[in-house]
């Protein structure tokens, strides 16, 4: 790790094992052992505190082998202004404390992003994203309340909580659930955005919530801008046909295909 972001750590954090990180993540090499295994390179983690300071750490462990000692002999404290970006003066700002109701989207801590000063413009970018869908708003959108502000910054986004993604609901039990119903709502609600000049990028189950009632809801802008704009950060392996770093309306209509047919081929495999 960059000698800019070693600042030792001066607060007890309440960390007790790897359960308390988020993320997590493990890399591994791209050739594989003698025996066809992957190689483990690293663990990467992050934390953030109560207070809304945040760590980064590496290790030579995996996510298995974590401990106590080992996570805080190797979590960094990372520079506010590396995190969070300023919060701009005519941003919606919510006020805590903060129900269980909502809940609080905070930056995804990532290796690649350290000191790239990236990480604040995803966030600034997508409160700029829900600001616009507050003053046009759709109901099946996930609805946006503001941004919680510390130390004269964008700490988090708070959104209305709601249960299960689309992908854990699918699957825990695919029956009884209503493919057309939700694949309209969607559609609906994609429609919605790119009226506005938008386009999502990054459609995916795992993007999509669902609520007590199996009615879904978009979530997750990071990757929304405006049409032709330059993405920092744009799909998921698996949804999209082929790597893009331009905002288009295609991507959201080539991920909702591809998500109608995997709700299909669960439904028939089930």
């Amino acid at each position: 790790m960059s000698k800019q972001f070693q600042i030792m750590i001066t607060e007890e954090l309440p960390l007790y094992s790897a359960r308390d990180l988020s993320p997590r993540y493990e890399a591994f090499s791209e050739e594989d052992d003698e025996d066809g295994t992957p190689i483990f390179l690293y663990s990467s983690f992050g934390y953030i505190s109560d207070e809304y300071v945040a760590y980064f750490g590496q290790s030579n462990f995996q996510k298995r082998d974590l401990n106590h000692k080992i996570i805080r002999e190797s979590l960094q404290c990372l520079p506010d202004e590396d995190v969070y970006p300023e919060a701009p003066p005519n941003i919606t700002v919510v006020s805590p404390p903060i129900d269980k109701t909502l809940f609080l989207k905070r930056p995804k801590l990532h290796l690649d992003f350290l000191g790239t000063g990236l990480l604040p413009k995803l966030i600034l970018h997508e409160a700029e994203t829900m600001e616009l869908l507050l003053r046009n708003p759709h109901p099946k959108i996930i609805r946006y309340h503001g941004c919680l502000i510390k130390r004269g910054r964008i700490v988090s986004l708070v959104v209305d909580r709601l249960p299960i993604t689309l992908q854990h609901r699918l699957e825990k039990n695919v029956r009884h659930f209503d493919i057309g119903n939700c694949m309209r709502k969607m559609k609906s609600a994609i429609s919605h955005l790119h009226s506005l000049g938008r386009a999502h990028n990054d459609l995916t189950p795992m993007n999509i919530m669902i609520d007590e009632s199996d009615d879904p809801f978009l979530i997750d802008y990071g990757s929304c801008q405006p049409f032709g704009k330059a993405l920092i950060t744009a799909g998921t392996p698996g949804w999209i046909d082929e790597d893009f770093t331009i905002s288009a309306q295609e991507h959201d209509q080539i991920a909702l295909e591809k998500i109608q047919r995997w709700m299909e081929e669960l439904t028939r495999a089930a």
